[in-house]
C-alpha cells in the first residue's frame, strides 16, 4: 500500500497540515492542552513531526477527550506512513465528535492516497453531509470522481467548490481540466484563465514557511 513515508516535505504533506490548521487553535479543551496542540501544530509546519506527535499525545493527556489532538496526533503519523496509528487516532477523534468533519476530509484525504478512491468518495460524502459548505470536501470529491473517470461528476462537485469559494484558483484549473478531458475545449479554457486572473490578482506569497 502506497505511504508518505518516503514524501519529501511536499504537497501532500502540506495538504495534510492544512487539516490540522482547522483545529490547531480549537477551543473547549482546557488551556494547557490547547497550548500543547498548538506547540504541536508549530512542530508539523517545521517538519519536525516526531516532535509534533509528542505535543499532540501531551495534550491528549491533558484532555482525554480533546478530539482536535487525536486529529493532529492521527495526521502525524499520516505523515510517516503509520496508518495504523493514524487510523486509530482518527477513529477515536470520530469516537469522541461524531460530526468532526475535518476528521472525515482527512480520512477521504488518505484513502485517495492511498489508492482506494471509493473509499475515500464514502469519507468526503459523509463529510458533506455534515456540513455541506465544507468547499474541500466538493474539491476533494470531485478529484476522486475525475481519478475515476467520471468526470460528469467530478465537474458537478468542482462547480460547487467554486460557488462556496469563487477565489481557489486550483478549483478552477481542476474543473477545466475535467472539462478538457470531456472535450468542452472552450469551458476548460475559460476554466483556466479564470484561474490565471486570481493568480495575477494575488500578492506575492511570503516565501521559506513551508521549508523545502
Amino acid at each position: 500500500m502506497k505511504t508518505l513515508s518516503n514524501i519529501r516535505f511536499g504537497a501532500v504533506a502540506k495538504a495534510l497540515i492544512a487539516l490540522c490548521l482547522t483545529s490547531a487553535f480549537a477551543f473547549g479543551a482546557n488551556s494547557a492542552a490547547r497550548e500543547a496542540n498548538v506547540r504541536g501544530f508549530e512542530a508539523l509546519v517545521q517538519n519536525n513531526t516526531q516532535e509534533a506527535i509528542k505535543e499532540f499525545t501531551q495534550a491528549i493527556n491533558l484532555d482525554p477527550n480533546f478530539a482536535n489532538a487525536y486529529n493532529n496526533r492521527g495526521i502525524a503519523y499520516d505523515i510517516l506512513g503509520d496508518e495504523s496509528k493514524a487510523i486509530a487516532d482518527w477513529t477515536q477523534a470520530i469516537k469522541i465528535d461524531p460530526e468532526y468533519v475535518s476528521v472525515y476530509v482527512g480520512r477521504g484525504f488518505h484513502h485517495y492516497n492511498s489508492g482506494d478512491i471509493s473509499k475515500a468518495i464514502a469519507y468526503y460524502d459523509r463529510a458533506i453531509k455534515i456540513d455541506p459548505k465544507r468547499k474541500q470536501a466538493y474539491d476533494n470529491r470531485g478529484i476522486a470522481y475525475d481519478k475515476l473517470g467520471d468526470y460528469k461528476k467530478a465537474i458537478e462537485d468542482y462547480t460547487q467548490a467554486i460557488k462556496l469559494d469563487p477565489e481557489d484558483a486550483t478549483v478552477y484549473n481542476n474543473r477545466g481540466n475535467a472539462y478538457r478531458k470531456l472535450g468542452d475545449i472552450d469551458k476548460a479554457n475559460a476554466d483556466f484563465e479564470q484561474a490565471k486572473k486570481i493568480i495575477e490578482s494575488r500578492p506575492p506569497a511570503p516565501t521559506g514557511y513551508w521549508g523545502d
